[in-house]
């Protein structure tokens, strides 16, 4: 399967400051053209314990080429020992909506 040029990176968080702090950083450092956050309840188990807490999505729109900044900037700017990070294709979307992406993640 072809790499996809478009995709959406999904993280949570535990907190609306931090998902508020990263959605923001995420942007204005051009690593996704926009973020959306959701408040949701997240169901998991984590060191031996089933735990279900009020966690923030955030899921970031960009382009396959910021996934190398995207991980770099999570792992150095989440507060999580293990922060989720999940990557889906975008396999189709309108011409102009994929190119401000584009534009918006493209070094300046």
């Amino acid at each position: 399967m072809d790499t996809p040029d478009f995709v959406t990176v999904q993280t949570t968080t535990d907190t609306a400051a931090e998902a508020e702090k990263l959605a923001s950083a995420a942007v204005e450092q051009q690593l996704a053209a926009c973020v959306q956050v959701s408040e949701v309840r997240s169901y998991y188990r984590w060191e031996g314990e089933t735990h279900h807490d009020p966690e923030f999505l955030l899921t970031l729109k960009t382009t396959a080429a910021s996934l190398p900044g995207i991980k770099m900037f999570l792992s150095q700017e989440h507060s999580f020992d293990e922060p989720e990070l999940i990557v889906q294709p975008i396999i189709a979307g309108g011409d102009s909506y994929l190119q401000w992406i584009a534009d918006s993640t493209a070094p300046e």
